[in-house]
């Protein structure tokens, strides 16, 4: 997080999510991605809701410390609703409609998080 002031006008804070890079000399060809869980390739895309709810579960459980301590209260909240059996259709829903809120807010970092809570609502055929 950094703090800005403008001219003494106050203060201003702003939120950066993502890569921040910065680029000197000559014969650069990449950048190291430690943030996707996409070590070893493309993730495979579930093809049934179970295998959805496993991954949601894996990719909250890795945006779970890098977002505000009430975010994290959301995924704790959340997070069981969305995995168990017992869960009703509508609090599922809700449940999922939190955590994309949540993913949504943290930007580029929970981008992966909108993704599969979109594949979880179209394998519930609720989407």
């Amino acid at each position: 997080m950094t703090t800005d002031s403008a001219g003494g006008q106050g203060s201003s804070t702003s939120y950066h999510y993502g890569d921040n890079v910065t680029v000197n000399g000559e014969r650069n060809i990449g950048i190291v991605k430690n943030q996707s869980p996409t070590i070893g390739g493309q993730p495979v895309a579930p093809t049934t809701p179970q295998e959805a709810i496993q991954q949601l579960e894996r990719l909250l459980l890795e945006l779970r410390p890098q977002v505000t301590p009430a975010g994290a209260g959301t995924i704790d909240t959340n997070l069981p609703v969305i995995v168990s059996p017992d869960s009703g259709p509508e609090a599922r829903h809700g449940a999922l409609m939190a955590v994309l809120g949540l993913a949504t807010l943290a930007g580029e970092v929970g981008r992966p998080i909108v993704e599969a809570v979109g594949r979880l609502l179209e394998l519930l055929g609720w989407a």
